[in-house]
């Protein structure tokens, strides 16, 4: 029997690349997009299959590799699986089905779907699917495909959740038939695997699919110490290059003795020379743990902020992750043993307004100004189909019946509409948002990025004639070209999106602004005459800055740049320093 095991479509009908994050926010972006989540818990399905059954088992992902729903087909046309397993979200799910019914009345395949959105409605999802699995799936798989009476299964719709699963009796997951070096999240620095070293959390944020879908319980279930290591020496063994891992579950550092342990597990087994982040909670992050995670090579945490305001944390019921006295304490220590810190905000949850929401953006301003944010993420708070944030907004008439579910898209609709807080006015704070953190993050490195420029930049020539690609946040671009004008005393020309074309014509580090509309860099977003009158420029160099120093999505802009014809290229890292391409 064939099962094919399949991760969401590329790229919906309207051209927008996905990035499907399983139990958070999907989203689509145009043209290209350089970020790319492991699958896990299809992952971990895709491998206790393998394990469990003698079945022909293949691990498809669309999303990874950019397929379109004709190109997707085509690829289940060579397997003509008998089972087609699917995790969806609300953003990707008309195309997942589209796709899932082709196969079906193709080949007659039986379709299993699961996910934040069929979990949320399974008896639409069921007028195409053959079943669905609500909470954690990967047993009730395994006993579908095996031929268990599904009535029997629990987890299998409508028969109410199973248990939390035993984590300890998962194999490691998928890596076989994808590559898992090859995901990449454009934030990680190096080049680093995503692993999952615990799976739960112990909040129920409203907005949160992964509490309320998944699990539906308060929990957090940490892996042995000893298994999470192999793991990490097994990948390191596979793949060469591999640099360090990013731990990406819902909270890595609930229970202080396990980050201790994990920490000197890694030390013990000679593992510290690779770079660790990780998913955290600030108001759990322990001064001796985050010590211990130092030494053991974590280089940055992740934590959930969310929000600036007291009155809007209680309404998105945030409990004791909500602490802005002790975050500040948390950071100002992360800053003195060298933990960076990523923090992700959003804007427009329950209980916002566009006053409470300035909180949030004076609040981004005053920790970036003081070095307190390496990076920033400020995303829209969606209510996503079966979240707490979702049946509140439902019940208080504040979505409109006949939305489209490729709006429920966290990185830029917005959906809920409060009576007082147009969409408009939510997006103009997402806005002021990401501005507050560029000026607070660019008045505090200048000084420094300017000290490591004045001696890379000498790369360049004085009268060299550079084109600057706007393909990092807009703190870091206006350091490359004050750096610059430093360098050549002239204004460097930039190639960017329209949205950016205002921000940085207001600067005078700017000469010529070339526009190519909007979405990522991709050599098909620039028009022929727009090509044509760059390759005319001449340029001596063009200038890529880049958020990572591996180089890792940055494909697409790489190849922007080549086909522009400049003498040189190279690479701009956020220390300031240069490298050749």
């Amino acid at each position: 029997m064939k099962i094919v095991v399949a991760n969401s479509v590329g790229v919906d009908s309207n051209g927008y690349h996905m990035v499907h994050v399983p139990s958070r926010w999907s989203l689509g972006v145009k043209n290209f997009t350089n970020c790319g989540y492991y699958p896990w818990e299809l992952a971990y399905t895709s491998s206790l299959l393998k394990r469990e059954t003698s079945h022909d088992v293949k691990f498809l992902d669309g999303a990874l590799m950019g397929w379109d729903f004709q190109t997707y087909f085509s690829k289940l046309e060579e397997e003509q699986p008998d089972w087609l397993v699917m995790e969806s979200s609300t953003r990707t799910l008309r195309e997942d089905l589209r796709l899932a019914k082709a196969a079906k009345e193709a080949f007659g395949t039986r379709l299993i779907f699961t996910g934040q959105h069929p979990m949320a409605d399974p008896e639409t999802v069921l007028k195409t699917a053959d079943f669905v699995c609500i909470g954690e799936y990967e047993f009730a798989v395994l006993d579908l495909v095996r031929g268990k009476d599904p009535r029997s299964i629990p987890g299998i719709y409508p028969n109410p959740r199973g248990e939390l699963i035993d984590i300890h009796k998962l194999p490691f997951p998928e890596d076989d038939d994808i590559r898992r070096i090859d995901y990449h999240e454009p934030n990680c620095r190096y080049r680093q695997i995503q692993m999952y070293a615990s799976r739960g959390c112990p909040r129920r944020c409203n907005f949160c699919a992964a509490a309320t879908l998944y699990y539906d319980e308060l929990n957090w279930r940490p892996r042995n110490v000893d298994n999470v290591v192999e793991e990490i020496r097994t990948l390191k063994e596979k793949y060469p290059e591999m640099e360090g891992v990013f731990f990406d579950e819902e909270v890595h550092n609930i229970k202080k003795s396990f980050n201790i342990a994990l920490a000197k597990a890694i030390r013990g087994a000679g593992l510290d020379n690779l770079k660790y982040e990780a998913m955290c909670e600030y108001a759990s992050l322990d001064r001796e743990a985050l010590e211990e995670m130092r030494s053991a090579g974590y280089y940055k945490v992740r934590i959930g902020v969310e929000t600036g305001s007291d009155v809007i944390a209680e309404k998105m019921t945030l409990g004791k992750k909500h602490d802005l006295k002790n975050l500040w304490k948390t950071l100002k220590f992360s800053k003195e043993i060298g933990m960076l810190v990523y923090g992700t905000f959003s804007i427009g949850g329950l209980g916002s307004t566009y006053e409470e929401d300035r909180k949030t953006v004076e609040l981004i301003y005053e920790l970036s100004n003081q070095g307190l944010l390496a990076e920033i993420q400020v995303s829209i708070n969606t209510p996503q189909p079966g979240t707490d944030f979702y049946n509140s907004s439902v019940s208080a008439g504040q979505l409109p019946p006949d939305m489209e579910w490729e709006a429920f898209d966290g990185g830029g609709s917005v959906v809920v509409s409060y009576p007082n807080y147009s969409a408009d006015k939510i997006l103009e704070n997402r806005v002021s948002a990401l501005d507050a953190f560029d000026r607070g993050k660019a008045e505090f490195n200048s000084l420094a990025f300017a000290d490591s420029a004045k001696i890379s930049f000498e790369a360049l020539s004085p009268t060299a004639k550079v084109l600057t690609l706007r393909c990092a946040r807009p703190w870091f671009v206006e350091l490359v070209l004050a750096s610059l004008k430093e360098r050549t005393g002239t204004s460097s020309d930039l190639l960017g999106q329209d949205a950016m074309q205002n921000h940085f014509q207001a600067t005078d580090f700017v000469g010529n602004y070339y526009s190519y509309g909007s979405g990522f860099f991709a050599e098909n977003a620039l028009s022929q005459e727009l090509q044509s009158r760059l390759k005319d420029a001449h340029y001596d160099a063009i200038l890529i800055p880049s958020a990572n120093n591996h180089m890792a999505g940055y494909q697409n802009v790489m190849a922007v740049a080549k086909n522009l014809g400049a003498e040189k290229i190279f690479a701009v890292f956020p220390e300031g320093t240069l490298k050749a391409l």
